[in-house]
């Protein structure tokens, strides 16, 4: 789970200092998954702007099938989901903090990923691609369809009980299934996630592959 930085030149000792490393393959500094107790002190050298959720570098995918409501035929679709990581908060001092949760979710409203996230969902799911949302008012990552592209809404695929991300039954939940792959990296993104049975249902009982390097 160790996070890639962007840290400079003239930045580098003190880095170090703080218990970042260099790799010597990528030329590049991280954090390694035994010092994140640092990541106030190191956030600063995070690529990404507004860093909201880091992920483990082993990502959790969840398969399905849905009808598109727009043209009916059957449509792959995929949600990114996650067993532990770690989500920027605030503490009761208003000091920003990065707190540890350990269970398993799904994610939605995606609003922004990591280079490394684009590069994985752009060469295995290519119809998972950011568009503008009129509701929402701001640019998402959505499923779309594979037939006539059009996008697969967040509150269709998650939010109703029965939906196809919120299933009521074991029967249901077994339909599903979870992909794991290994990035080098661990990935970040800037999302919503949800809490309730649903999850616990898709975690027993959706249907499990070998992980994928």
């Amino acid at each position: 789970m160790s996070l890639l930085l962007n840290v400079p030149p003239t930045e580098k000792a003190y880095a170090m200092s703080l218990g970042v490393l260099w790799d010597q393959v990528a030329q590049t500094c991280y954090l390694p998954e035994g010092q994140y107790d640092r990541l106030t002190a190191v956030e600063q050298w995070i690529p990404e702007k507004h860093p909201a959720i880091i992920l483990p570098s082993e990502i959790t995918t969840v398969h399905a099938v849905a009808a598109c409501p727009k043209c009916q035929c059957d449509n792959r679709v995929v949600a990114l989901a996650g067993n532990y990581f770690f989500e920027k908060d605030v503490n009761d001092r208003d000091e920003a903090v990065w707190l540890a949760q350990d269970f398993f979710t799904l994610f939605q409203q995606v609003s922004a990923l990591s280079d490394n996230l684009r590069v994985f969902l752009k060469e295995h799911y290519p119809h998972f691609k950011q568009s503008w949302s009129d509701t929402a008012e701001g640019h998402f990552w959505y499923n779309h369809c594979e037939h006539c592209q059009h996008i697969q809404d967040d509150w269709f695929l998650f939010e109703e009980a029965g939906s196809i991300f919120h299933p009521v039954e074991k029967e249901a939940a077994g339909k599903l299934r979870l992909r794991h792959f290994t990035l080098k990296y661990a990935p970040i993104i800037d999302a919503v996630y949800s809490l309730g049975d649903q999850l616990r249902l898709i975690n027993e009982f959706a249907e499990r592959p070998p992980a994928v390097e």
